[in-house]
């Protein structure tokens, strides 16, 4: 399952568009390519991501995550979360990872959003893990703007992700039980990724729009230290078709 870095670019999407998001249903199918870090595995990942998502009165829920807005007026946005994890490590292929696999979680929290500009916001998030795997948890803050190539509208985002020990260790590390003689046991310490991001959202007639979006992680000594990981960036990039009604 390849679904870690597709949805985050899905995200990064999703997030693009939230403020100008009107009540309805949206549909569509995107593709998705992404490099693994972890070792033995495949440098570069394939894949199709569908994009389903409906937006109600003060409410969404989709393939990028569900959320209610606490609040939404000028400058400030607040809203309350739930969003998907997906990991590479959950049934990975190679031999050197055998014995290692993890579950899809949920992770549940608060999202804000402070407008410097007309284009320009700041961004954080809060997160926590809901299903009981590793209790961990993550803060991201970022800022984004908006620019223009020709007619295409772009969003550019920088940011950093902090995540504790728990979760760190659940994306990147390696259990007791799944120590071996060629695989040492390790537990990654609280750790930031700093991260950039690019986005769009084209129009292509009134209903139907093509978005994509390119990000870049960087991960930290605490991560790369891991004996299971022997990259030190993770790049995911997403093009797909959105129709929305």
């Amino acid at each position: 399952m390849r679904y870690a870095a597709p949805l985050a670019c899905l995200l990064t999407v999703s997030a693009a568009g939230t403020a100008l998001a009107q009540e309805g249903f949206s549909f569509g199918l995107g593709a998705s390519v992404s490099s693994n870090p972890y070792i033995g595995e495949d440098e570069t990942d394939f894949g199709a991501v569908p994009i389903l998502r409906y937006q109600g009165d003060g409410w969404r829920v989709g393939t990028d995550g569900a959320g209610i807005d606490l609040y939404r007026g000028a400058p400030i946005t607040a809203e309350a979360i739930l969003l998907p994890r997906f990991t590479a490590l959950s049934d990975p292929d190679s031999d050197e990872l055998d014995g290692i696999d993890r579950e899809i979680t949920l992770d549940g929290g608060l999202s804000f959003s402070y407008a410097l500009g007309e284009s320009t916001a700041l961004s954080a998030r809060v997160l926590q893990e809901l299903t009981g795997e590793h209790d961990g948890r993550e803060f991201d803050l970022s800022v984004s703007t908006g620019l223009a190539l020709g007619a295409v509208p772009l969003s550019v985002t920088g940011g950093m992700s902090w995540k504790s020990e728990g979760l760190g260790s659940y994306l990147y590390g390696v259990e007791g039980r799944e120590a071996t003689a060629d695989r040492s046991e390790y537990d990654v310490d609280a750790s930031v990724t700093p991260y950039v991001s690019l986005s769009s959202g084209f129009p292509l007639s009134q209903a139907a729009r093509l978005v994509g979006s390119v990000k870049v992680e960087f991960l930290p000594d605490e991560v790369t230290d891991s004996p299971i990981v022997e990259d030190d960036t993770v790049t995911s990039g997403f093009v797909g078709v959105q129709l929305s009604f």
